[in-house]
């Protein structure tokens, strides 16, 4: 398949589906991550638990995405979760999820918090929010990072959300979430590299090592030539992605054309969906 066939948000859903396992909850903090969770359970993974960014609706049935999933999802929901039954679940490591963070450091120690000095910080974001509950009832920790550049893969992250693997945190002895895969716009990562460092494991199409290692703030080790090419989609895949979870294409959100212009274009495209699906006129 050429790359022309398929676009470069459709290969990464394609990609982040395959890290997930039945059995559990999984949840995509990310435009992309939540539709790979939606085409895991179309395709791979159909005892996969869904549910909404507030979980008042659980374990729907797969739908388009929409603007208004809380509403949409809750139509097929067989259940919904307080948040005390949420933290059971991740406590019991049935939360699986792919979280968008803004820093990322050689050992996977993760920051959606603040860029700059915590006390005078350049830009204030949306804090740690669940990050830490998360860090200590998950297996792992998955990520997705928009835009490869050295600003988001940084040597050291300025604050401290999510622990990777330092052992200069300390906390080594307690059982917290591993780094696990981080899905770029340039490659897949994990982190099972020389005392748990970033490595990569594959390239997306027409991406080469040097590429990566320009726009990445810390040095990775040369995969060399036979690095492996990231799996392009499959034509079940791009079917599922274009006709069933996504047809109005909000997945051009989370692409480098994102903006006002879009977000008003698909927002319009996701009303008209929505009043044919109820059968308004208005």
């Amino acid at each position: 398949m050429k790359r022309s066939d398929y676009t470069l948000e459709e290969l990464l859903i394609a990609r982040m589906a395959k890290e997930y396992r039945g059995g559990r909850l999984g949840v995509g903090a990310t435009i992309l991550s939540d539709l790979s969770a939606r085409l895991a359970k179309k395709l791979y993974v159909p005892d996969l638990f869904l549910t909404t960014s507030s979980r008042a609706a659980a374990d729907p049935d797969v739908h388009a995405k929409s603007l208004a999933d809380e509403w949409t999802l809750d139509s097929t929901a067989k259940m919904s979760l307080d948040w005390e039954q949420m933290f059971r679940m991740i406590a019991q490591q049935k939360l699986q999820i792919w979280i968008g963070s803004v820093q990322i450091d050689r050992t996977g120690a993760s920051n959606i918090s603040v860029i700059g000095d915590w006390s005078k910080p350049r830009a204030q974001l949306i804090g740690a929010r669940g990050i830490p509950d998360d860090l200590w009832g998950c297996e792992k920790l998955n990520f997705h990072i928009r835009n490869h550049t050295a600003k988001a893969f940084v040597e050291k992250v300025d604050f401290v959300c999510g622990f990777g693997r330092s052992p200069e945190l300390g906390v080594q002895t307690a059982r917290h979430a591993a780094p696990g895969v981080v899905v770029s716009d340039l490659g897949v990562f994990d982190f099972n590299g020389a005392e748990g460092t970033m490595r990569v494991v594959s390239l997306h199409p027409g991406v080469d090592f040097a590429t990566v290692q320009e726009r990445t703030g810390f040095e990775l080790p040369d995969p060399g030539p036979d690095v492996a090419i990231t799996a392009t989609p499959t034509e079940e895949e791009l079917h599922v992605i274009r006709e069933i979870i996504d047809p109005i294409g909000l997945r051009r959100l989370d692409s480098n054309e994102g903006g006002a212009k879009l977000t008003a274009e698909l927002w319009e495209k996701d009303l008209a969906a929505s009043r044919q699906s109820y059968g308004r006129a208005d």
